[in-house]
């Protein structure tokens, strides 16, 4: 007898498989298991411009915390959580990128911080922090780089070498703290710091300081790299690349198409944007150039495997539609 119940028709064998339902947009969660796994991240920040006075470079942006199934931190290993019926899910935007020209034409502006992306879950609350933006030297001082779910770089020209931003929330931060900017000499910004990775520290040197790397989840069916930091800007080749997982380039003079310009961070990956460098203008003095905004968050339900078994009930249309291509006898 076959699998429909005696009913004459294919054979409706059951299957098994894991149920994955992915928000790259504010909706609403069904749940039709009792637990599940559950990656929620946050929106990165977007970079910092720089001015275009003294080489000063923009910080790059801070990548949006992470939760793994737990509203307490990010360990792969933490257990499913329970679900059941609605759940509201919100997604944390990017923040934007900074730009190049505030009321004063000489200074950059700040970057946005990353937006908090939260689940309302069995009535615990998820909320994965955004990300903390790059120093921009607004004003003339060298401004840090700001706290979030990955802390932002510090600005380039800084009085010291630890205006960084730091991961939240403590005691048990959601991803890393950002880099250093270089200090009195300003060739380059600290690089916003990423889930697995604290953002490089540029110290005394003009080499470029890379965002701090992300971290891979294999929660949709493949691996995935999340949440890198975005680069800090330069005042010349090469660029400061974005972490791995999404992070913004941080600009300089010497990068093809848009010189001096931070790049954007992937969407729906929580990376950080690119500070702004520095670019020779036709006088032969520094122009400030514009950051790259942060990407926005996701959110990632894995139920488990279960047992879906179709109807061995058909109509006449799927009838027709079976005995035109044979799969009835």
């Amino acid at each position: 007898m076959s699998s429909n119940g005696g009913i004459i028709g294919v054979d409706n064998n059951p299957t098994t498989s894991t149920k994955i339902t992915t928000f790259n947009a504010s909706g609403t969660f069904t749940a039709t298991s009792a637990e599940a796994d559950m990656l929620i991240i946050a929106g990165g920040a977007g970079g910092s411009a720089c001015p275009n006075a003294g080489y000063q470079c923009g910080g790059g942006g801070g990548a949006g915390g992470i939760l793994y199934n737990s509203s307490t931190g990010r360990s792969q290993d933490a257990a499913a959580i329970p679900v059941s019926g609605s759940i509201p899910v919100t997604i944390g935007a990017g923040g934007g990128g900074g730009g190049a020209h505030g009321p004063d034409p000489a200074e950059g502006r700040a970057g946005g911080n990353g937006n908090d992306t939260v689940v309302v879950a069995g009535g615990v609350t998820y909320t994965a922090k955004g990300g903390g933006t790059g120093g921009d030297n607004f004003g003339g001082g060298a401004n840090h780089g700001q706290d979030g779910g990955s802390g932002g770089g510090g600005a380039g020209r800084g009085n010291n070498s630890i205006n960084f931003g730091v991961s939240l929330p403590s005691p048990a931060p959601q991803g890393s703290q950002g880099g250093g900017g270089s200090p009195a000499s300003g060739q380059q910004a600290g690089s916003g710091g990423g889930s697995m990775g604290a953002g490089r520290y540029s110290g005394g040197s003009r080499g470029p300081v890379g965002g701090g790397k992300g971290i891979v989840y294999d929660i949709s069916g493949s691996d995935v790299t999340y949440a890198g930091g975005g680069g800090g800007g330069r005042d010349s080749a090469p660029n400061s690349a974005g972490g791995s997982g999404g992070g913004g380039d941080g600009g300089s003079a010497g990068q093809s198409g848009s010189p001096g310009v931070g790049t954007a961070a992937t969407a729906n990956t929580g990376g950080g944007g690119g500070g702004g460098g520095t670019q020779a203008s036709p006088t032969g003095a520094p122009s400030a150039q514009a950051a790259g905004a942060g990407g926005s968050g996701v959110v990632i339900f894995s139920e488990p495997k279960g047992t879906w078994t179709t109807s061995g009930i058909y109509n006449f249309q799927d009838q027709f539609y079976h005995k035109i291509n044979g799969d009835w006898g």
